[in-house]
């Protein structure tokens, strides 16, 4: 579960640039996307991919 959530704070901090941001972001912001779980709780769930996926939109320009 570690490694999984290494992965998803490493790309959420390649997109924000800030590694607070980043974990802040990771623990507390609920996603609309996935009925307003966090990314904490959606890797917890084994859906690290999901979220990975989700960022990557982000980066992209998408709304989130």
């Amino acid at each position: 579960l570690l490694r999984e959530a290494l992965r998803v704070l490493r790309a959420a901090y390649d997109l924000s640039g800030d590694i607070q941001k980043a974990t802040f972001w990771y623990r507390n912001d609920p996603l609309p996307a996935f009925d307003y779980k966090t990314a904490e709780r959606l890797v917890s769930e084994g859906r690290t991919d999901d979220v990975l996926r989700y960022i990557a939109s982000l980066g992209a320009g998408a709304a989130g």
